[in-house]
Protein backbone atom coordinates (compact mmCIF):
# COMPACT_ATOMS: atom_id res chain seq x y z
CA UNK A 1 0.00 0.00 0.00
CA UNK A 2 1.37 3.14 -1.08
CA UNK A 3 2.15 6.21 1.85
CA UNK A 4 0.06 9.23 1.49
CA UNK A 5 3.30 10.77 0.32
CA UNK A 6 4.11 8.37 -2.41
CA UNK A 7 0.35 9.09 -3.49
CA UNK A 8 0.73 13.10 -4.07
CA UNK A 9 4.07 11.96 -5.83
CA UNK A 10 1.45 10.02 -8.01
CA UNK A 11 -0.76 12.04 -8.41
CA UNK A 12 1.77 15.21 -9.35
CA UNK A 13 3.23 13.00 -12.05
CA UNK A 14 -0.12 11.94 -13.60
CA UNK A 15 -0.92 15.68 -13.55
CA UNK A 16 2.32 16.66 -15.02
CA UNK A 17 2.29 14.16 -17.92
CA UNK A 18 -1.49 14.35 -18.59
CA UNK A 19 -2.51 10.95 -17.44
CA UNK A 20 -6.20 11.58 -16.28
CA UNK A 21 -7.59 7.76 -16.02
CA UNK A 22 -4.84 7.31 -14.08
CA UNK A 23 -5.76 10.32 -11.68
CA UNK A 24 -9.11 8.76 -11.51
CA UNK A 25 -7.99 5.36 -11.18
CA UNK A 26 -6.41 6.47 -7.77
CA UNK A 27 -9.16 7.94 -5.84
CA UNK A 28 -7.26 10.33 -3.65
CA UNK A 29 -9.15 12.76 -1.48
CA UNK A 30 -9.53 16.13 -3.31
CA UNK A 31 -7.03 17.83 -0.56
CA UNK A 32 -4.12 15.88 -2.32
CA UNK A 33 -4.95 17.93 -5.37
CA UNK A 34 -3.67 21.02 -3.84
CA UNK A 35 -1.00 19.82 -1.09
CA UNK A 36 2.39 20.63 -1.95
CA UNK A 37 5.96 18.44 -3.08
CA UNK A 38 9.61 19.64 -2.03
CA UNK A 39 9.16 22.91 -4.12
CA UNK A 40 6.19 23.84 -2.79
CA UNK A 41 4.20 22.38 -6.85
CA UNK A 42 0.70 20.92 -6.75
CA UNK A 43 -0.83 18.66 -9.08
CA UNK A 44 -2.61 21.86 -10.12
CA UNK A 45 0.46 23.68 -10.97
CA UNK A 46 1.44 20.76 -12.83
CA UNK A 47 -1.52 20.45 -15.28
CA UNK A 48 -1.70 24.02 -15.54
CA UNK A 49 1.86 24.03 -16.44
CA UNK A 50 1.42 21.56 -19.33
CA UNK A 51 -1.73 22.29 -20.43
CA UNK A 52 -3.82 19.71 -19.13
CA UNK A 53 -7.01 21.35 -19.07
CA UNK A 54 -9.15 17.87 -18.56
CA UNK A 55 -6.93 17.26 -15.41
CA UNK A 56 -7.55 21.36 -14.80
CA UNK A 57 -11.27 20.01 -14.93
CA UNK A 58 -11.06 17.28 -13.11
CA UNK A 59 -8.94 18.97 -10.02
CA UNK A 60 -11.43 21.61 -9.67
CA UNK A 61 -14.09 19.32 -9.55
CA UNK A 62 -12.80 17.54 -6.63
CA UNK A 63 -11.85 20.49 -4.68
CA UNK A 64 -15.18 21.83 -5.30
CA UNK A 65 -16.44 18.60 -3.22
CA UNK A 66 -14.58 19.65 -0.38
CA UNK A 67 -17.77 22.21 0.29
CA UNK A 68 -16.39 25.63 -0.27
CA UNK A 69 -18.27 27.90 -2.81
CA UNK A 70 -15.23 29.57 -2.42
CA UNK A 71 -12.10 28.22 -4.54
CA UNK A 72 -9.74 30.75 -4.58
CA UNK A 73 -7.66 29.83 -1.55
CA UNK A 74 -7.01 26.74 -3.70
CA UNK A 75 -6.43 28.05 -6.80
CA UNK A 76 -4.09 30.62 -5.66
CA UNK A 77 -1.69 28.60 -3.65
CA UNK A 78 1.41 29.68 -4.25
CA UNK A 79 4.80 27.35 -4.51
CA UNK A 80 8.28 28.64 -3.25
CA UNK A 81 9.01 30.66 -5.87
CA UNK A 82 5.62 32.62 -4.76
CA UNK A 83 3.92 31.14 -8.18
CA UNK A 84 0.16 30.45 -8.42
CA UNK A 85 -0.72 27.39 -11.32
CA UNK A 86 -2.33 31.05 -13.03
CA UNK A 87 1.51 32.03 -13.07
CA UNK A 88 2.37 29.17 -14.84
CA UNK A 89 -0.24 28.83 -17.36
CA UNK A 90 -0.05 32.36 -17.97
CA UNK A 91 3.54 32.11 -18.35
CA UNK A 92 3.44 29.19 -21.08
CA UNK A 93 0.24 30.27 -22.75
CA UNK A 94 -2.23 28.18 -22.11
CA UNK A 95 -5.19 30.47 -22.19
CA UNK A 96 -7.94 27.62 -21.84
CA UNK A 97 -5.97 26.75 -18.72
CA UNK A 98 -6.30 29.95 -17.47
CA UNK A 99 -9.90 30.79 -18.33
CA UNK A 100 -10.64 28.15 -16.20
CA UNK A 101 -8.77 29.10 -13.42
CA UNK A 102 -10.03 32.53 -13.24
CA UNK A 103 -13.18 31.79 -13.60
CA UNK A 104 -12.97 29.68 -10.35
CA UNK A 105 -11.26 32.61 -9.00
CA UNK A 106 -7.79 32.12 -9.93
CA UNK A 107 -6.34 35.92 -9.36
CA UNK A 108 -4.47 37.81 -12.28
CA UNK A 109 -3.02 40.41 -9.54
CA UNK A 110 -0.77 37.87 -6.99
CA UNK A 111 2.71 38.67 -7.17
CA UNK A 112 5.50 35.89 -7.15
CA UNK A 113 8.97 36.24 -5.17
CA UNK A 114 10.40 38.14 -8.03
CA UNK A 115 7.08 40.78 -8.17
CA UNK A 116 5.59 39.46 -10.95
CA UNK A 117 1.88 38.84 -11.35
CA UNK A 118 0.28 36.38 -14.53
CA UNK A 119 -0.62 38.75 -16.56
CA UNK A 120 2.97 40.57 -16.50
CA UNK A 121 4.11 36.86 -17.19
CA UNK A 122 1.93 36.29 -19.94
CA UNK A 123 3.06 40.29 -21.39
CA UNK A 124 6.33 39.49 -21.51
CA UNK A 125 5.91 36.21 -23.32
CA UNK A 126 3.82 37.64 -26.07
CA UNK A 127 0.71 35.47 -24.66
CA UNK A 128 -1.61 38.70 -26.35
CA UNK A 129 -4.90 36.43 -25.83
CA UNK A 130 -3.76 35.49 -22.30
CA UNK A 131 -3.18 39.57 -21.31
CA UNK A 132 -6.26 40.58 -23.40
CA UNK A 133 -8.15 37.88 -21.35
CA UNK A 134 -6.54 38.98 -18.14
CA UNK A 135 -7.54 43.00 -18.87
CA UNK A 136 -10.66 42.29 -20.12
CA UNK A 137 -11.38 40.07 -16.89
CA UNK A 138 -10.03 42.70 -15.04
CA UNK A 139 -12.04 45.42 -16.19
CA UNK A 140 -15.46 43.16 -15.86
CA UNK A 141 -14.51 43.13 -12.21
CA UNK A 142 -13.32 46.81 -11.89
CA UNK A 143 -16.80 47.77 -13.15
CA UNK A 144 -18.89 44.90 -10.89
CA UNK A 145 -16.97 46.84 -7.91
CA UNK A 146 -17.34 50.56 -9.13
CA UNK A 147 -21.43 49.58 -9.62
CA UNK A 148 -21.40 48.32 -5.86
CA UNK A 149 -19.79 51.36 -4.71
CA UNK A 150 -21.65 53.50 -6.51
CA UNK A 151 -24.27 56.12 -4.31
CA UNK A 152 -27.38 57.17 -5.22
CA UNK A 153 -26.20 60.99 -6.52
CA UNK A 154 -23.39 58.51 -8.54
CA UNK A 155 -26.23 57.31 -9.93
CA UNK A 156 -27.93 59.81 -11.54
CA UNK A 157 -24.94 61.52 -12.63
CA UNK A 158 -23.73 58.78 -14.20
CA UNK A 159 -26.74 57.66 -16.50
CA UNK A 160 -29.63 60.10 -15.96
CA UNK A 161 -31.80 57.74 -14.11
CA UNK A 162 -31.30 55.66 -10.78
CA UNK A 163 -30.10 51.83 -11.21
CA UNK A 164 -32.32 50.60 -9.10
CA UNK A 165 -35.35 52.21 -7.86
CA UNK A 166 -35.57 51.56 -4.00
CA UNK A 167 -38.94 52.52 -4.16
CA UNK A 168 -40.92 50.33 -6.60
CA UNK A 169 -41.64 46.69 -6.21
Amino acid sequence: MATNQELIEDIIYCSRYGELEDLKQSNASPELYITKDENGNTALHMASANNHIDIVNFILERLQTLGTSNLSEFINVQNEQGNTPLHWAALNGHLEVVQALVNNGGDCKIKNRSEKTPIYEAQQRNHEKIAEFFLDTMIEEAKDESDEDMDEDEQYVETGVPKEDPMKE
